[in-house]
């Protein structure tokens, strides 16, 4: 099943929109870094640094034609650890929902294997959004081999990841009664 899903790269593939990057360092400034800018007394020591494993988002065509310098990347997580979260995500129909992508904070991949992943399934966090440098990820993935999100699940995490962006809240709806009520 993970089969269709997935496709096995090796490390002379150029780096596309889907593939998993494991262990990947990302630069975190922390609070004190932000006083430290505005007093321009700037040092590496108030920059925290954390590891992820993670999915690129950013569009294939633009990496491949080198139009953007760094990559969109959002963190994965294995199910168990959605499951975790708390009492509400412990229970069946929460991680329904999650199957079924009512959550847009979230995205859920199938089952897949790493380099240091287990064999799980895993969802997307589009809380947390990292911009990195390209040369930086071809660094990582350099020598190692990797997994790849195929198409068509490839453009629907995409299209999830659109939808967490471009929700609207209104200040007011439309009540829920008005149109259940309503006579012509």
């Amino acid at each position: 099943m993970s089969n269709d899903w997935f496709s096995d790269l090796f490390s002379d593939t150029s780096i596309e929109q889907g593939d998993i990057i494991e262990n990947c360092h990302i630069i975190i400034p922390n609070e004190e870094h932000y006083k430290i800018i505005f007093d321009n007394n700037y040092n590496t020591e108030s920059l925290s640094v954390i590891e992820i494993d993670g999915i690129v988002l950013s569009q294939s065509c633009d990496i491949t034609n080198d139009k953007i310098d760094s990559l969109i990347i959002c963190p994965i997580w294995s199910l168990s650890k959605f499951i975790n979260k708390g009492d509400y995500y412990s229970k069946t129909e929460a991680r329904e929902s999650l199957r079924q992508g009512k959550y847009p904070q979230y995205h859920l991949l199938n089952k897949f294997q790493g380099d240091k992943l287990a064999m799980d399934y895993y969802y997307v966090d589009f809380h947390r959004i990292y911009s990195v440098p390209k040369k930086f990820i071809e660094a990582v993935v350099k020598d190692k081999s990797r997994k790849r999100l195929l198409p068509p699940y490839r453009e629907h995490l995409s299209q999830s990841f659109a939808r967490y962006f471009m929700r609207v809240g209104l200040p007011s709806d439309i009540p829920k009664d008005v149109i259940a009520n309503y006579k012509k």
